[in-house]
């Protein structure tokens, strides 16, 4: 399941349509923001920033964590990589 999300699901899914939403918001047409977001994976490595992040919480995530902390310590992770992503979509690109 982890593997699926994290080769699959996110890449060619979920971080996609963050940026389409994104772009949406922005008044942007949906090509500009799929060019934004091939821009910003070549360039910028986001998914490698993604999988050198997640990979290792899904690891503690489902052996370490206990899974009454689960759900908080996903939520305080994820609030970093918010930070993260906002931080790479959020550069001036020409694209």
């Amino acid at each position: 399941k982890v593997t699926t999300d994290m080769l699959i699901l996110s890449p060619f899914l979920c971080l996609p349509v963050a940026y389409i939403i994104k772009g949406f918001i922005y008044k942007q047409s949906i090509d500009k923001s799929i060019r934004r977001y091939i821009f910003d994976v070549k360039e910028n490595m986001l998914l490698t920033k993604y999988w050198m992040l997640w990979g290792p919480v899904q690891f503690l995530t489902f052996g370490i964590i206990p899974e009454h902390f689960r759900i908080g310590w996903i939520a305080f992770i994820s609030f970093f990589w918010l930070i993260i992503l906002s931080s790479i979509s959020g550069k001036k690109a020409s694209v």
